[in-house]
């Protein structure tokens, strides 16, 4: 019963040290206001926090776990790397854009350039205050509309 006891105990701590501990802030692109309500989930949907009233949250990562999905209603789904070696997570969202009587491949190229906007909207947040780095931890991934459309470099 001692063996037995101990081997959960055991198994109990190494799972515990198999996860992270990480913080953030969400908000919007355009006003820098934060955003309640962001589902952060794993690549394969399964929810591991929602943003409160402020836009933060905390969630526990597993350590094989690199890349996070935030989803929202009237936002594009955010897809973001996240380093080992970042414990906050500062993120903006960019809102989701209806574009009437173009082709996909013009979509694609509209929502890269608002795209690679995010790291200059990144440094005025922090000039106002928002986030608590002028640089962003976390790597934003483009996802395309079209396969290829868009050579994101």
């Amino acid at each position: 019963m001692r063996y037995f006891a101990l081997l959960t105990l055991c198994l109990v701590s190494f799972n515990a040290s198999a996860q992270r501990i990480l913080s953030g802030k969400v908000i919007e692109e355009f006003d820098l206001t934060p955003m309640p309500g962001i589902r952060i989930m794993t690549k394969d949907t399964v929810i591991l926090a929602t943003t409160d009233l402020e836009g933060n949250f905390n969630i526990q990562l597993p350590r094989q776990t690199d890349t996070l999905l935030l989803a929202a209603i009237g936002m594009e789904w955010t897809l973001i790397g996240v380093p080992t070696n970042c414990n906050r997570l500062e993120i903006i969202m960019m809102s989701y854009a209806i574009y009437d009587f173009i082709t996909v491949r013009a979509a694609d190229k509209k929502r890269f350039k608002r795209f690679k906007g995010l790291h200059g909207k990144h440094k005025q947040a922090f000039d106002k205050g928002i986030f608590d780095s002028a640089t962003p931890c976390v790597s934003y991934i483009f996802e395309k509309y079209a396969p290829g459309s868009v050579n994101p470099r």
